[in-house]
């Protein structure tokens, strides 16, 4: 192995830990031994108890129980729910609360080696997974850039879907409004005046003012 795939491999093996199971909720549905096919079903009825027990029981399958899970349409009802979801622009706390956990089954199939597999082969996971970055919902979108930072450093495929996914939505006002937003936490993020004046220039570099231009 090159230094330069153990070392990606390194930083993969980092995120995935920093990615890893969430804290457990009580409020859960017992889906400990659950097959592929009930865990399908319960999809159709979204709730955060569902949720919350699909995510452990997702964390802690094996291989062939995950092929079988992605194979029946899990990650497509899941992120057809979380787009929808962030269609609702998320007033009341309960569909926040529904977002997070159902994000939350979408970053345990992530963290599985199948699952990320699986959508790195399959390129209309990573746009639809950027599409939901359209909700209110700040720590919704926090956890989206994580997922597509993840697939950067998982693989060139899958540093290149997420760049692709950026091109395809670049001329949508609200992504860019979202991805505006996410500049200017990574700048303010930043306690040294002049790392902050730096990292601004960077992005300068890049023509992030021509963007400013088009949202005026």
């Amino acid at each position: 192995m090159s230094i330069k795939k153990e070392g990606a491999h390194k930083k993969w093996a980092a995120l995935k830990e920093k990615l890893g199971p969430q804290e457990t909720d009580q409020s859960e549905a017992n889906l400990e031994n659950a097959e592929p096919e009930l865990c399908i079903r319960l999809l159709q009825m979204p709730s955060v108890v569902n949720y919350s027990g699909l995510r452990k029981r997702l964390e802690n399958s094996d291989d062939a129980w995950m092929v079988q899970f992605l194979e029946l349409s899990g990650l497509d009802l899941l992120l057809e729910a979380l787009d929808r979801l962030s269609g609702r622009g998320v007033a009341r706390i309960s569909d926040a609360l529904l977002q997070l956990t159902c994000i939350s089954c979408v970053r345990a199939v992530m963290n599985s080696h199948k699952g990320i597999e699986y959508i790195v082969s399959n390129e209309g996971y990573v746009r639809k997974l950027f599409q939901a970055l359209d909700t209110t919902n700040v720590m919704v979108k926090k956890q989206i850039f994580e997922l597509l930072a993840a697939l950067c450093i998982y693989s060139s495929d899958g540093h290149s879907l997420a760049l692709d996914a950026l091109d395809h939505y670049k001329d949508n006002v609200p992504y860019m409004v979202t991805l505006l937003s996410a500049i200017n936490a990574i700048i303010l993020g930043k306690e040294e005046l002049r790392t902050r004046t730096q990292i601004r220039n960077e992005f300068i570099g890049l023509q992030l003012l021509d963007v400013l231009d088009k949202l005026r």
